[in-house]
């Protein structure tokens, strides 16, 4: 059971800043005021966090 649970936590860990830029844009369409602001600042870290050049190095060795 340990094991399930410390899997989990890498998998929320890693998959984390990919959750939010998927809901983010959904919560700055529904929101007002201080949490459009709240939203939007969540979606700007969340793009901070993410390793683009890994991210490039996979599509780079899917076409190619």
């Amino acid at each position: 059971m340990a094991c399930c649970a410390i899997g989990w936590r890498f998998l929320r860990y890693k998959f984390h800043p990919w959750m939010t830029l998927a809901t983010s844009p959904l919560n700055i369409l529904t929101k007002s005021g201080i949490d459009r602001t709240h939203a939007q600042n969540r979606y700007l870290s969340a793009i901070g966090k993410i390793n683009f050049v890994n991210v490039y190095a996979l599509l780079d060795n899917l076409l190619w």
